[in-house]
């Protein structure tokens, strides 16, 4: 099909960051998803150099971001990628995951389920684990951060539907009991937890299964509505689980970590580690300079990194998708849900449809960003193997499809001025949210404003210009409604669930979109009936061609996650799972006091 109004330039691109080092993704060989072979990575998934590692050592890790991190660093309230690339590393959660992102017993908690009793035991592996600040981890610890999730006064975006389904948790919430009758304390290291239902993404990694962890000797001394201002989550007196702490803090800019001497697993190999946010536009020549020992490479900067001689690279499929999204009601706080707008600018499938097939992803993604990136045809990305349908209907690019849709549903121009109107000859003018992250990113979203001119729509970036990431995201999440539609990103995590993302309840649901039958699918996807791998398939399939055909959000960008690493690292990886992990930044070694530039 003919291509028209395509942007070239050579400079910047979307800045993947790692959750965190220990996070991984897929090896460089292709996988194959109900029989079509998907795109290999550029590199391999791990790397090892020469050399014979030296004691301790200083790494830089660059956080690749056009905006300063927010400082949240709690997982509980951590909401940014670069938050929680810091927060992992100095807190963690009680259970390990293997390659399938299956959770295991081998981390300091173990799970037993009881299908038919709908309940879950967490178990300590230990009674000798502590916090760093050389407290006792106990049992209190885990239903403490329950409680916390719950509490009514809580300010993260964590309570939804996984929490709602303790049993207890709603009168708890509202106030009306002072304890969760069902999560039932056993003795100081174990607990019994009740549910409504039994859900098959329990058993993975940051699934349906509580697995947050807090210290309740620090923050049970602190009003729950306060804590986003406590010196234990913006400053360095943090505590945590994790292998690290907090040794200092310039705000926005870069955390220094030094090893956590209580860690489960032993003390970090480093003697510290420097995480510093690097804009997308500096990153090839810091990492030139060995200002840097790892990084996650901007895909628009390929021509610019790829031969450089001081690093290696690895590659994975990343667990991350960009997106176009429509806003299309609000979340009633008192009601603790989404709620549509029957009025909504954007409330016409077919209208969200036009703009979709309006764009050509997979232009951009050869010309903009090397290869690295390129459209996908469902929201469930091709990273969830097991689930993927590759042969869902998608998005590809077709103008004539966009124009013969709006003429059908009747947005027609009207007045000639080659712009169409509503269907009842008003004005139609959307307004478009985006966020300022590289010169690729700028170029693209003009092109997208150019491919929607071209099928006749008036779409306009919202202030003239693209915003801050921070300024975006609290714009969307505040139901701006000025704002008719916009363009994210975010990391879908380890488990594909949806009901985290686009639940009734979910305030991670940025377009409000709610309906009887997406509740419907996603209570299918979260039954028993789909501890069945076959149904479980199915139902996702179902839930594929839903959101497909009501287009409240469409996939834009996917691809590969590149890390750039310096020569003096001894060995690093990208692989899925964090049990055994050779990769996690507490276990990395570096063979030189200073990088190879």
């Amino acid at each position: 099909m003919k291509k028209k109004g395509l942007l070239f330039f050579s400079t910047a691109a979307v800045a993947l960051t790692l959750a965190a080092c220990g996070g991984k993704g897929q090896s460089s060989n292709s996988i194959t998803t109900g029989g079509t072979p998907q795109p290999k990575t550029k590199y391999a998934s791990e790397v090892t150099h020469e050399g014979t590692p030296i004691k301790g050592g200083t790494l830089k890790y660059a956080l690749v971001s056009a905006s300063p991190f927010k400082g949240l660093f709690m997982d509980e309230l951590a909401s940014d990628s670069s938050d929680s690339s810091i927060t992992s590393q100095i807190d963690t959660t009680l259970f390990e995951y293997d390659e399938n992102r299956k959770l295991t017993n081998t981390g300091m908690g173990a799970i037993e389920f009881d299908v038919e009793g709908k309940t879950a035991t967490v178990k300590l592996n230990s009674k000798d684990y502590k916090w760093s600040d050389g407290q006792p981890l106990t049992i209190d610890d885990y239903i403490f951060a329950i409680e916390a999730i719950g509490n009514k006064d809580y300010t993260g975006v964590r309570y939804n539907s996984n929490y709602q389904n303790i049993e207890g948790m709603d009168k708890f919430h509202s106030g009306e009991a002072s304890s969760i009758s069902g999560v039932e304390k056993l003795d100081d290291y174990s607990v019994k937890i009740h549910f409504k239902q039994m859900r098959p993404s329990m058993q993975l990694a940051g699934g349906a299964l509580p697995y947050y962890v807090m210290p309740k000797h620090i923050f049970s001394t602190i009003p729950v509505a306060e804590w986003e201002k406590s010196d234990y989550v913006r400053g360095n007196k943090g505590v945590g689980l994790g292998p690290f702490k907090i040794e200092s803090i310039t705000p926005g800019e870069s955390v220094t970590l030094v090893p956590n001497e209580h860690y489960y697993k032993g003390r970090a190999k480093l003697d510290k580690v420097v995480m510093e946010v690097v804009s997308p536009d500096t990153i090839v020549s810091q990492m030139k300079a060995g200002n840097y020992d790892v990084a996650s490479m901007p895909s628009a900067q390929y021509e610019a990194y790829k031969d450089l001689t001081n690093v290696s690279f690895i590659s994975s499929f990343a667990s991350q998708y960009e997106y176009v999204a429509f806003h299309l009601g609000k979340y009633d706080k008192e009601q603790g849900k989404n709620v549509m707008d029957p009025n909504a600018k954007m409330k016409d499938p077919v209208l969200r449809q036009a703009l979709a097939y309006a764009l050509d992803i997979n232009a951009a993604g050869e010309s903009m960003y090397h290869g690295l990136q390129r459209g996908t045809n469902s929201i469930i990305i091709p990273f969830f193997k097991d689930i993927y349908n590759p042969n869902q209907e998608g998005f590809d690019y077709n103008p004539e499809k966009a124009k013969q849709l709006l003429d059908e549903a009747g947005y027609k121009d009207t007045d000639g001025d080659g712009l169409r109107e509503n269907k009842d000859g008003s004005k139609l003018s959307i307004n478009f949210a985006a966020r300022t992250r590289d010169d690729a990113n700028e170029s693209l979203i003009q092109q997208y404003l150019l491919w929607w001119k071209e099928i006749g729509l008036d779409v306009k970036l919202y202030t003239g210009r693209t915003l801050e990431s921070n300024v975006f995201y609290e714009k969307v999440q505040a139901d701006d409604p000025e704002i008719d539609m916009f363009a994210g990103g975010w990391g879908t995590g380890y488990d594909p669930n949806p009901a985290g993302l686009f639940g009734e309840t979910a305030k991670f649901n940025f377009a409000r979109f709610v309906s009887a039958e997406a509740n419907d699918l996603i209570a299918k996807i979260s039954s028993t009936e789909a501890f069945d791998e076959a149904k479980n398939v199915e139902f996702y399939k179902e839930w594929q061609k839903y959101v497909h055909d009501q287009a409240f959000i469409f996939p834009t960008l996917i691809g590969d996650s590149v890390t750039a690493v310096n020569k003096r690292v001894k060995f690093m990886n990208s692989e899925i799972g964090n049990k055994d992990s050779k990769s996690a930044l507490y276990q990395l070694e570096v063979v030189s006091e200073t990088a190879t530039k």
